[in-house]
């Protein structure tokens, strides 16, 4: 074979091994699912998970990051419609005062396949943290073994009627930032060492990049590396929660990345029985290998 040809082939062929197929990212907070309240009755979950269950076989994500879900099996049955999505991890936070799990846990779904995946509740001190996050560490195609992060977060609410509670919510979602940051830093350094080719943060971070709240959590992660999905898309066209009849649509739903390239995100338009908050989707290109 000629030299040139075979250089030809073998550039086509090791072109091939390092890339792989763009992933599509849906980011959900499905409000309390199934039920969309504490204390729903069999009709209301029912109705709600074939209204959810709608969006997913609509849309067939490769990798779903959801929120305010009630447990393994809800997870699994909103995941149904689309047999190639597996769950991968749904935390198991417990209430800080009675010690019941949350009805409100953090799950992660993919389509390709997961090396790890678990939940972690924030450490306590200096503040007591509601919740924590969830995190799969998804397989880089062959011949690459390195992994991409996917985390999980859903951050304090502003859930509050005075400047004392005020303080508290903003001083939390800091505090919740930073220990972030700090495991991811771990797990770049120790847990797969020289293996992360990228990280994405996706959740209900319940701030914005507006100055609505006094919290600098996007900040705090930014400053990390992390790059927001939304961009320079208009306030106007990213309030990911629909609002209520005390509270203004705000974003508070953000998809954050680092060591990936993604498609600017966007809002999914579906109705208004399935959630509070609107579906945010992205595209991701998959890391070349070295």
């Amino acid at each position: 074979m000629k030299p040139v040809l075979l250089a030809a082939l073998l550039s086509s062929c090791f072109a091939t091994l390092a890339s792989a197929a763009p992933l599509k990212l849906m980011c959900w907070n499905a409000e309390w699912f199934p039920g969309r309240k504490t204390f729903a009755n069999s009709a209301e979950m029912v109705a709600h998970i074939k209204a959810c269950q709608a969006v997913i076989s609509a849309e067939k994500p490769d990798l779903l990051v959801a929120q305010e879900i009630r447990d393994w099996h809800g997870f699994a049955t909103l995941c149904e419609p689309d047999p190639a999505l597996k769950p991968a991890v749904v935390s198991a936070f417990r209430d800080q005062e009675t010690g019941e799990l949350w009805p409100q846990q953090i799950a992660v779904a993919s389509k390709v396949p997961v090396e790890a995946a678990w939940a972690e509740p924030w450490t306590p001190a200096p503040a007591d943290l509601p919740r924590g996050f969830s995190l799969a560490a998804i397989k880089m195609p062959a011949p690459e073994r390195g992994v991409l992060l996917v985390y999980g977060v859903h951050l304090k609410s502003n859930r509050g009627d005075d400047k004392r509670e005020e303080e508290a919510n903003t001083r939390l979602r800091n505090e919740s930032a930073n220990q972030l940051v700090q495991h991811i830093a771990l797990m770049e350094r120790l847990v797969f060492k020289d293996r992360v080719r990228g990280v994405i943060v996706a959740g209900d971070f319940n701030t914005n990049q507006d100055g609505q709240f006094p919290d600098h959590a996007l900040e705090i992660l930014g400053k990390a590396g992390l790059t927001n999905a939304w961009g320079d898309t208009p306030r106007e066209q990213r309030q990911s929660w629909r609002g209520n009849d005390k509270f203004p649509p705000t974003t508070f739903d953000h998809i954050l990345v680092k060591g990936v390239k993604t498609s600017v995100a966007k809002l999914l338009p579906v109705a208004e029985d399935t959630s509070d908050h609107w579906p945010v989707i992205v595209t991701i290109e998959m890391p070349e290998t070295p």
